[in-house]
């Protein structure tokens, strides 16, 4: 029987992706799954680690994470990881780098993340889709923060206490305004109160300047590499394979400024981000978005749009999602 260091050790190993791969259903034969002075690794069949570019590798450093390796605790393969802008900007309709990464190291991979979403957004994906069984949980909640530090507390405790004792993957946030400390402050207290949680020290890793577009919140095409390897390397191997990119509900992007995100890759094709704007927003009446053909008729709460007094006003684009129920929104957006 391997001790914990022993496999926590062997769970950072990972499996190497080019970013550009669309990973969907990738196979368990890839490799003969041994790795020389280690063996091969009990329940994968494929080894490797997941590294960084040269290029980006010579200007930023991961450090280690606060916890567990999720891998090494989870009892399967399926991870369900709820965003922001920052988690939004990896998923398979831009850059697809989560799934990339992910996917090759046994992970069924659903990104349910939305740019401009609040930390109550954490329980709206939960509402729907933890009753389908998950295995582990990355979090990534905080870039919008209104200087509440009760209600983002009290958001965040009910975000962990509904997946305890699943593991879960906790990431920080960039310090681009002095409040985002509270934030973090805030987010370490917790991990420190949940034995199944683990810190991924996103504020370090983008702090360094290449790793942020010209806002200086979201992450630029390096970014966006570092951002999903430290994810990678933080989730390890996951206990079973193959993996996959499964279906998600939560795609809606306009609520940041046009340009914020990455360009969209559509059915093979790179196209102009949909995201099309920044606003203060607030509850409003339930709306009915388009709807593709064939899918179900559905509804979805969209907020109101009223002109921020940093960002230039623009009008939010409704998006097909599931129906969801909504508390009071806090009013400022950032990513």
């Amino acid at each position: 029987m391997l001790n914990r260091t022993a496999r926590n050790a062997m769970s950072v190993l990972v499996a190497g992706a080019s970013l550009g791969l669309v990973a969907c259903g990738v196979g368990s034969d890839a490799t003969d799954g041994t790795l020389g002075g280690v063996g091969r690794i009990p329940g994968n069949d494929f080894v490797g680690v997941a590294t960084l570019p040269p290029n980006i590798a010579a200007d930023v450093s991961i450090p280690a994470i606060k916890g567990a390796v999720i891998g090494s605790v989870a009892k399967g393969n399926r991870v369900l990881m709820i965003g922001d802008s920052i988690l939004s900007s990896i998923a398979r309709r831009y850059g697809n780098e989560a799934c990339s990464l992910l996917v090759p190291q046994g992970w069924n991979v659903a990104l349910e993340a939305e740019a401009g979403q609040f930390a109550e957004f954490g329980m709206q994906v939960l509402s729907k889709r933890w009753s389908e069984g998950w295995d582990a949980v990355v979090v990534e909640l905080g870039t919008n923060y209104d200087g509440n530090k009760t209600r983002y507390r009290t958001a965040m405790e009910k975000i962990l206490e509904k997946i305890a004792p699943t593991p879960v993957l906790v990431l920080n946030t960039t310090e681009f305004r002095s409040r985002q400390a509270e934030v973090n402050e805030i987010i370490e207290e917790l991990v420190a109160d949940n034995a199944n949680a683990t810190l991924l020290d996103w504020r370090t890793i983008s702090a360094a300047r290449s790793v942020r577009s010209n806002d200086g919140i979201h992450p630029s095409p390096d970014g966006r590499v570092v951002l999903a390897t430290a994810i990678a390397r933080a989730m390890g191997i996951a206990p079973s394979s193959p993996g996959d990119c499964m279906k998600v509900y939560f795609q809606d992007d306009s609520r940041v400024l046009r340009d914020v995100m990455p360009s969209s890759t559509v059915a093979g094709q790179t196209t102009t981000s949909v995201a099309t704007g920044s606003a203060t927003t607030s509850p409003s009446a339930t709306t009915t978005p388009p709807v593709a053909p064939g899918a179900p008729t559905t509804t979805v709460v969209a907020p109101t749009s009223t002109p921020p007094t940093t960002a230039v006003p623009v009008t939010q684009a409704p998006v097909t999602t599931s129906p969801v129920t909504t508390t009071a929104t806090p009013s400022t957006v950032t990513g």
